[in-house]
């Protein structure tokens, strides 16, 4: 359920509330908007906690206010009776509360986002708070280009900084990226995907190596093929787990150079031609094996070895279930030929590391282009 339909719902169901106290108030005795919402928030058993003054009034745009022992509730006739707890509420508070370029609450703190994060969204912008990254301001174009990626679903992740402007430059590091905003150029946005240093780096289609001949390092042994020192660490336990459960898994093929690739992409368009060789191997300088990042895996029978029908097997069935544990992934799944630009590969893990992978199964995104929330890729 997208944003603006949660702060409708949740409006519609504020303001039904409100009335039914309203009707329902002693003989003579009138509830306010205020007193209404916080009877509907619990009273004082709530979060909210007992009153702790009388309701005010005056407030910038004819806005009333109450507090209560861990927080407060403001109301204005634009936005209604809001609550205000929390690190947000000192986050708003900071910025000068209703007085500055948030303004009012437009509707209630909304939690259960992506790692535990909630947001309250306000008149000039939103503020939105994870328990590893605190609460950070969300405004303006910067906002809106981040919206763009996902939010916090997104490639970027959660905001790790305010906004901050300086000499006609604005700029909001996130958790794996940087938005920058100018009046001459509008938003930049810039993602921590360096391939020497990073597991998220996406190769596609669209997506060459840079330098074509990058060779990653150091490389370690599994086995027979070699992975990137720490996709290897993690793929050492996934190996020795699933064996340990009755598994017979093999590594079948890791890292690849440059010219490895080439001849093996070479043979396939030899064998197939150009259009299916396309479909199931890289052209070289295009590939995830040239990483150190990628391995295939397989059954120590050989059954279904680079198939689809590996998926049915005891080392396609467990690592389906569990690679995303070690932080490896499928990166090509089945009907998604459309975004990778490769037939389906239950055999091939990429590995992404343990917080991308489990965040990409919490939220079914099947692929590293859905994640990264970057363009479908085909073909080349």
């Amino acid at each position: 359920m997208n944003r603006i339909l949660v702060h409708l719902l949740t409006a519609l169901c504020c303001a039904l509330m409100a009335a039914g106290s309203l009707a329902t108030a002693p003989p003579g005795q009138a509830l306010t908007a205020i007193d209404a919402r916080y009877a509907q928030l619990g009273g004082a058993a709530g979060r909210l906690g007992a009153p702790a003054g009388a309701e005010f009034c005056g407030l910038r745009n004819g806005g009333c206010q109450r507090n209560y022992q861990r927080g407060s509730i403001v109301w204005s006739p634009a936005t209604g009776a809001q609550p205000s707890y929390g690190a947000i509420r000192q986050t708003w508070l900071a910025y000068g509360s209703q007085n500055g370029r948030f303004g009012y609450p437009t509707g209630p703190e909304v939690c259960g986002l992506r790692d535990g994060g909630c947001y309250q969204n306000y008149q000039g912008g939103s503020i939105i708070w994870s328990p590893t990254t605190g609460a950070r301001i969300s405004v303006g174009a910067i906002r809106a280009r981040w919206a763009s990626t996902n939010f916090e679903n997104g490639a970027l992740g959660y905001p790790v900084s305010n906004e901050e402007c300086s000499a006609g430059t604005c700029k909001q590091r996130y958790q794996r990226g940087l938005i920058t905003w100018t009046a001459r150029a509008g938003t930049v946005l810039s993602r921590d995907i360096d391939v020497a240093s990073s597991s998220v780096v996406v190769v596609n289609k669209r997506r060459p190596l840079s330098p074509a001949r990058y060779a990653p390092g150091p490389l370690v042994g599994v086995g027979g093929p070699s992975l990137r020192s720490d996709a290897a660490q993690q793929f050492t336990r996934l190996l020795a787990d699933a064996r340990a459960s009755g598994v017979a898994m093999v590594p079948v093929s890791g890292y690849r150079s440059f010219d490895t690739q080439a001849s093996l992409y070479t043979s396939y368009v030899n064998q197939y031609g150009r259009v299916t060789a396309d479909l199931i191997s890289a052209r070289p300088g295009y590939s995830e094996h040239q990483t150190g990042l990628a391995i295939d895996i397989g059954n120590s029978n050989g059954a279904c070895g680079l198939q689809e029908c590996f998926a049915g097997t005891p080392a396609g069935a467990w690592a389906a279930q569990n690679a995303w544990r070690y932080g490896f992934i499928i990166r090509y799944p089945r009907g998604q030929t459309s975004v990778t630009g490769y037939a389906y590969e239950p055999w091939h893990l990429r590995y992404v590391g343990t917080t991308i992978s489990s965040e990409m199964r919490a939220h079914r995104l099947p692929t590293l282009e859905h994640y990264m929330s970057l363009p479908a890729a085909p073909s080349y």
